[in-house]
């Protein structure tokens, strides 16, 4: 595997890592819930304006597992278009635009949202993948 591939790959890893141990964290323990239990509770009794079907409670572990499965499922294409053939990303540049806007997206996310760790992940995978992108650019 070639430069560009690699370091295109290792950003996809990174992302399905983060994904998964969001995934991980959403689905088991208490990592990601609220400190104080009465919110939970508040939570679990406080339906939606769009809809009655739902409380805010399980509204939110849909939402931190569906955001999980689309760090994933971004992660795993990109590092899998990287291995098979990195060269797509040459020859279809929306593809390449795509995917830093998407990495460029979940950090400003993770910027305006969240905390350290995914932030700092985040940073690396999409330095990787614009390093990458560029080493391919460049060849």
């Amino acid at each position: 595997m070639n430069w560009p591939a690699t370091l295109i790959a290792l950003a996809g890893l990174l992302m399905t890592a983060l994904g998964a141990v969001h995934l991980l964290y959403t689905l088991r323990g208490q990592r990601l819930d609220p400190v104080d239990p009465a919110l939970i509770a508040a939570m679990r009794r406080t339906p939606m304006h769009i809809t009655q079907e739902t409380d805010m409670w399980r509204a939110w572990l849909g939402f931190n597992a569906s955001h999980s499965l689309g760090a994933i499922g971004f992660g795993t294409m990109l590092a899998g278009l990287a291995v098979s053939d990195v060269r797509l990303f040459a020859g279809h540049p929306l593809l390449a635009i795509w995917a830093l806007a998407m990495a460029a997206g979940y950090l400003w996310i993770a910027r305006a949202c969240w905390f350290s760790v995914p932030r700092r992940g985040l940073l690396s995978a999409l330095c990787l993948l614009a390093a990458g992108l560029l080493a391919l650019l460049l060849r």
